[in-house]
C-alpha cells in the first residue's frame, strides 16, 4: 500500500509549489549542461595547427593507443584497396574505407632491418646507418619510436616472425616486451631470412599482451613475414589461391591483421587507438627479371601498402596521391598522439595530408639498394622519387615518368637527360645532406701480430669497400640479372631432393662453378660454395672457399662464423677459437658463438673456461637453454650429479627439445645403475633428434649390457644413418655383426669404411682385429694376419702418443 501523506501535514501554497518546481528545473538544466560541457568533444589540433578534429566521447588523446602492423615482402598492387581483383583484404580495405590511403608510398630499401630501422627512426638508411640484413647493427645512440614513447608512460611491446628483427640487430631498442625467441640451435648454415615464424604464432602472442596492457597507453608492433619466400599459405588459403601462392600468403596476413583489430573491438580499444598498417618492402615476382627482393629498387619493390585509422573525426575516408616516404610514419605517429617529435629525424608529419588540410607534400623519395655490393660486388643503387618523375644513379642511369609508367618499362635518360642528370644531382646533393652513420670496421683495433694470424687462417683479406660510389666502374646490376638468376637457381636447388631423398649437390656445385667462372668476384657464390662443401661433410674444402668469400669481404659476419665450424669439424680448434674471437670483434653480443666457444673449452677439458663462455652466453640471452644444458655437464664432471640434474631440468623446461639434455639425463641414469632410466631418456633424446648418433651409440651400448643383441645392431645402424662419417659407428657395427656370427661380408665394408673415416682412431685397432678374425672364419689367414700386425702397430703407436 503507497504511503500518504498526514491529513494533519499542511500543504504549501499552490504559488510556493510553483516557484519550487521552477528552482528545480533550472537545477537540473544546469546540470544537464555541465554534462554537456564535460563531455562535448574537444577539437584536437597537430603541429603547425592543423586542425584533426574530435575524439569520440570520453577519448583523451593523452590516453591514445598505438598499433604499428608491418607487413613484410608485400606489394601495393597485390592489395585490394590498391586496385587488387584476385586478393581478398577485406581487413586492410575496410581500414582504408575508414581512415587515410597512401597511394604511393615508398620504402627507403628493399630489405626488412633497413626498411624497419628507417620506420621506427625516421631517417633513411645512411642516417642510421643499417644498410642490409645481417651484419649491420642499429646502433644505441639513435632514437626510435618505442623510446620516445616509452618515455612518456607508453607500455611497449614488439612480436617479430623473422630472425633479421632479432633484438641482436638493436631493433627492439624501446620495447618493454620483444617477442624474437628464434631457436638457432640445429639450424646450420641457413641463410637469416629463412628462420621465420607464421603470422598466427605472432599474433598469438600479441593479442594476450594487448589484453595485458589495456590499463594505460601503450605501443604493440606486430611484424607478418608471410609473404616472404618461400610461399607456403596455410587451408584454406593455399586451397583458394592455388598456383598463386604469393596472392595467398597475402590473403592470409590479412586475416591475421583483422584478428588483431576484432580484438581491439572486443577491448573497447578501437576507438581509442591509432592503426598504422604498411609494407615494410614489396616483392618483383619476375618484373626486371628479379624473382624476389633486394637487388634493384624499382616499384616492384619500393612501391608499399600503406594505411593509418585514427579517431579523429577530420582523418577518415580519404586517399592521398601525393608520395610519401617510410621515414613519415614515425613524425605522424607522433603528431597524432600529441607527442614532441625529437630532433634529427628526415622524415615529416602527413597530417595535413590526412586532414585534407595540404594537398601535397612536395616530399622527395629516397631508396637504396646496397645488396649488389655487399653480396656480389657490384655497384650499388641509389632512387629519388620527385612527382611524377623516379631516377635511378646507377652506372648506367635510369628515369622513369611513374605517373605513366608505372611499370618502369622506358628508359627516358637518354631523352631527357638535362632532366635525369638534374634529378642525379639532386639525389647526390640529399644524399651530402644526411648525417651518415657508417660501421666502423674493427680490425683496426686488432694488434699486428694477432691480425697476421687471423690472415693466415683467412679471417682477413683485402677489402671491398662499402661505401661505395655509383660512379665507379663496378659492374651495373641490371647488366648481371643474368648472372643474380643463375645464383638464385643454385639456392633454389640446395633446397631440393630427388626422387630418392639425396640432395642436389652436383647440381648446386656445378652452377655455382659456373656463376664464378663468369664472374669471380661474385662473393655469396664462394660463400655458398662454402657452405654446401660443409654440409656435405668436406669441411677442408669449405675452408678453401670461406677464404676467397672472405678476401672479398672480411666482415661478411655469416662467413666467419662457418669457416671457424668448418676449422672444428676439421679437428683445428685452435683456429676455430680465432674465428670465434674475430667475429666477436664484428659483434660482441652474439650469444651462441659464445656457447659454440665454451662447448671446445668443455672438450678440451677446461671447464673453468667453458663455464665462463656459457655464463656470459646466458646474460646475454638467457633463453640459450644449450648453455644451461651445458653447465649441467659441467657439474656432472665435477661429480655434483644432483645441481647436474636440476640444471639440465632446467634447460628442458626452458626449451623442451634442446639438444643432448635427454643425453645428459641418460648418462646421469648409468651412473647410478638406472639402465631403464638412461634407455628412456636416450630413446627420447633420439625422437626429438632424428640425428642424435651419439645417442643412437650409447642406446647401441647400453642393449649390449642387457644382451639385446637385435636393439644393439638397430641403434648403431641408426648412429651410422644419422651421420655417415662416424666411424665408431662403423667400427662397432662390424663387430655386432662379428659377434652375432652373421652378415660377414657387410661387416667387411663396414670396418674398412671405419678405417677410412678414421685410420688413427684410438677404435681404428679394433677394426683390423674384427677384418683379422672374420678372414680367419673364411680361411683367409694371410689376410687375417696383415689385420693383426697393422692392428698391433697402431695399437703400440697410440699408446706411445698416449705416453
Amino acid at each position: 500500500m503507497r504511503e500518504r501523506t498526514s491529513p494533519s501535514t499542511p500543504r504549501p501554497p499552490r504559488r510556493t509549489r510553483r516557484y519550487a518546481l521552477l528552482a528545480v528545473a533550472v537545477v537540473l538544466a544546469v546540470a544537464a549542461g555541465t554534462a554537456a560541457w564535460l563531455w562535448y568533444p574537444r577539437a584536437y589540433r597537430g603541429t603547425e595547427g592543423v586542425a584533426l578534429g574530435e575524439l569520440p566521447r570520453g577519448v583523451n588523446r593523452q590516453a591514445l593507443n598505438l598499433v604499428v602492423v608491418t607487413l613484410d615482402t608485400t606489394r601495393a598492387d597485390r592489395i585490394g584497396a590498391y586496385g587488387a581483383k584476385d586478393v581478398e583484404t577485406p581487413t586492410f580495405d575496410h581500414l582504408a574505407d575508414e581512415g587515410v590511403l597512401f597511394e604511393q608510398a615508398e620504402s627507403v630499401a628493399p630489405l626488412t632491418l633497413p626498411a624497419h630501422s628507417s620506420l621506427f627512426t625516421g631517417k633513411f638508411p645512411p642516417e642510421h646507418g643499417v644498410r642490409d640484413n645481417g651484419g649491420f647493427f642499429l646502433g644505441p645512440e639513435q632514437l626510435t619510436l618505442a623510446e620516445v614513447l616509452k618515455a612518456r608512460g607508453y607500455r611497449t611491446g614488439g612480436f617479430v616472425g623473422a630472425y633479421v628483427l632479432d633484438s641482436k640487430w638493436g631493433i627492439s631498442q624501446g620495447f618493454d616486451t620483444y617477442f624474437d625467441d628464434f631457436d638457432l640451435s640445429g639450424k646450420g648454415n641457413v641463410s637469416l631470412g629463412a628462420i621465420q615464424r607464421p603470422g598466427n604464432e605472432v599474433v598469438d602472442k600479441a593479442l594476450p599482451w594487448i589484453d595485458g596492457a589495456k590499463g594505460a597507453p601503450f605501443f604493440a608492433w606486430i611484424h607478418l613475414y608471410d609473404a616472404h619466400t618461400p610461399y607456403d599459405p596455410p587451408e584454406p588459403f593455399a586451397t583458394r589461391y592455388k598456383g598463386h601462392p604469393y596472392n595467398g600468403e597475402i590473403a592470409f596476413a590479412d586475416s591475421q591483421v583483422g584478428r588483431v583489430v576484432s580484438e581491439l573491438r572486443k577491448l573497447g580499444l578501437y576507438e581509442r587507438t591509432v592503426i598504422v598498417v604498411m609494407g615494410d618492402h614489396g616483392e618483383s615476382l619476375g618484373d626486371h627479371g628479379e624473382g624476389t627482393h633486394g637487388f634493384f629498387i624499382y616499384d616492384s619493390t619500393t612501391h608499399v601498402p600503406f594505411v593509418i585509422r585514427a579517431p579523429f573525426a577530420l582523418t577518415g575516408h580519404r586517399r592521398v596521391a601525393d608520395p610519401v616516404r617510410t621515414v613519415d610514419v614515425m613524425p605522424t605517429v607522433l603528431d597524432l598522439l600529441g607527442v614532441p617529435e625529437p630532433k634529427g629525424m628526415s622524415g615529416v608529419s602527413l597530417v595535413p595530408l590526412m586532414t585534407g588540410a595540404r594537398p601535397e607534400l612536395g616530399l622527395d623519395a629516397y631508396s637504396e639498394a646496397m645488396y649488389p655490393l655487399h653480396h656480389y660486388g657490384w655497384s650499388d643503387l641509389r632512387s629519388l622519387r620527385s612527382g611524377r618523375y623516379k631516377v635511378i644513379d646507377a652506372p648506367r642511369p635510369e628515369l622513369y615518368d611513374v605517373d605513366r609508367d608505372p611499370q618502369e618499362v622506358t628508359n627516358l635518360f637518354a631523352e631527357r637527360r638535362d632532366l635525369g642528370t638534374r634529378m642525379i644531382g639532386q639525389l647526390r646533393a640529399m644524399e651530402a645532406g644526411f648525417n651518415q652513420t657508417t660501421a666502423s670496421l674493427p680490425e683496426e683495433d686488432v694488434d699486428p701480430e694477432a691480425r697476421a694470424r687471423l690472415a693466415a687462417l683467412g679471417y682477413v683479406g683485402s677489402f671491398v669497400a662499402t661505401e661505395a660510389d655509383p660512379r665507379t666502374d663496378r659492374p651495373d646490376p641490371k647488366d648481371k640479372i643474368g648472372v643474380f638468376n643463375k645464383l638464385g637457381t643454385a639456392m633454389d636447388l640446395a633446397k631440393e631432393r630427388d626422387e630418392h631423398g639425396h640432395d642436389q649437390f652436383d647440381k648446386v656445385i656445378a652452377v655455382l662453378n659456373d656463376v664464378v667462372g663468369e664472374d669471380p668476384e661474385v662473393i655469396d657464390a664462394w660463400f655458398m660454395m662454402g657452405t654446401q662443401y660443409l654440409r656435405h661433410g668436406e669441411p677442408a674444402r669449405a675452408v678453401e672457399y670461406y677464404k676467397r668469400t672472405l678476401a672479398l669481404k672480411p666482415d661478411y659476419d655469416i662467413a666467419v662464423i662457418n669457416m671457424a665450424e668448418a676449422y672444428r669439424a676439421l679437428g683445428d680448434d685452435d683456429a676455430a677459437l680465432a674465428g670465434f674471437e674475430h667475429y666477436l670483434t664484428l659483434d660482441p653480443n652474439d650469444p651462441y658463438v659464445r656457447y659454440q666457444m665454451g662447448e671446445i673449452w668443455l672438450d678440451r677439458g677446461d671447464l673453468a673456461k667453458a663455464e665462463a663462455l656459457f655464463r656470459r652466453a646466458l646474460e646475454i640471452d638467457p633463453k640459450v637453454a644449450a648453455a644451461t644444458n651445458a653447465l649441467g655437464v659441467i657439474a656432472l664432471d665435477r661429480g655434483d650429479p644432483v645441481t647436474a640434474g636440476r640444471l639440465i631440468r632446467e634447460a628442458i623446461a626452458a626449451k623442451p627439445d634442446v639438444r643432448l639434455a635427454h643425453f645428459n639425463l641418460a648418462l646421469l641414469a648409468e651412473r647410478r645403475g638406472d639402465l631403464p632410466g638412461a634407455e628412456r631418456e636416450y630413446v627420447e633424446e633420439l625422437k626429438l633428434h632424428h640425428d642424435a648418433y651419439k645417442a643412437a651409440f650409447n642406446l647401441s651400448r647400453l642393449y649390449e649390457q642387457v644382451g639385446d643383441r637385435e636393439g644393439q645392431i638397430g641403434a648403431l645402424k641408426q648412429s651410422i644413418v644419422s651421420n655417415p662419417r662416424f666411424a665408431e659407428g662403423h667400427i662397432f657395427l662390424a663387430k655386432a655383426y662379428l659377434d652375432a656370427g652373421t652378415n660377414f661380408d657387410e661387416a667387411i665394408d663396414l670396418a674398412r669404411k671405419g678405417l677410412e673415416l678414421a685410420p688413427k682412431s684410438e677404435y681404428a685397432p679394433l677394426a683390423h682385429y674384427v677384418l683379422a678374425d672374420i678372414f680367419n672364419r673364411q680361411g683367409r689367414a694371410q689376410e687375417a694376419a696383415r689385420e693383426v700386425a697393422l692392428g698391433r702397430a697402431l695399437e703400440a703407436q697410440l699408446s706411445k702418443k698416449r705416453s
